[in-house]
């Protein structure tokens, strides 16, 4: 005669462990394998970036690129001659930022086009890196909140906030970023500082 099954609470609570490791995995090998898409986006920008600093190609070769890799490797995606360019793009604009280029490879690509694409300057990328990271933004969160103005409404022009995330610059600091928003160096320092505490913050029990 069979055991009788285990109630479902009892189940869950035995298996709850097991299931835990299964997502823990898988989010990993999600981030694992995003890190290396990342790196590899790195890479070709750079490659791209090189031959034509050197002059050694033009535009239209990269065009030729993409319609070669398009030939050869038919189940490729994502090479196309705009996102060739994009990737150019990408690794010209982060590679002499060694404080932020690391934040990156911790986005999907998609999320990187978006602050890429709609950021007005360095500080303002460094703050929405920094955002969809910690907060795990979806894309259509992170398009949202570049929609509603956050670096602005938070930074820039905090009179004007409304909901922000949690966390929330002090008064002190918008003080000091109305202020003195056009040293860039200060900008930029302020907001290290602000998201090394918020950080802080974050560990404590």
């Amino acid at each position: 005669m069979s055991e009788p099954s285990a109630p479902r609470s009892v189940t869950d609570e035995r298996f709850g462990e097991v299931l835990a490791l299964i997502h823990s995995a898988r989010q990993q090998a999600v981030q694992a394998v995003n890190t290396r898409l990342i790196e590899l986006y790195w890479q070709v920008g750079a490659y791209i970036s090189r031959k034509l600093e050197q002059a050694e190609w033009g535009d239209a070769v990269v065009s030729q690129l993409a319609g070669y890799l398009a030939r050869t490797q038919p189940g490729l995606r994502g090479f196309t001659r705009p996102n060739l360019f994009r990737m150019r793009q990408f690794y010209e604009t982060y590679r002499h930022d060694e404080k932020v280029s690391p934040l990156v490879r911790q986005l999907p690509w998609t999320h990187n086009l978006i602050i890429l694409s709609q950021s007005k300057r360095p500080e303002e990328r460094e703050f929405y890196l920094h955002m969809a990271i910690q907060e795990k933004w979806s894309k259509r969160e992170l398009e949202r909140q570049f929609k509603a103005a956050l670096f602005e409404r938070s930074v820039t022009q905090p009179a004007k906030a409304s909901a922000v995330p949690r966390q929330t610059l002090s008064p002190a600091l918008i003080a000091e970023y109305q202020t003195r928003l056009p040293d860039k160096a200060l900008l930029q320092a302020k907001l290290h500082e602000f998201y090394a505490l918020n950080t802080a913050q974050g560990e404590e029990p």
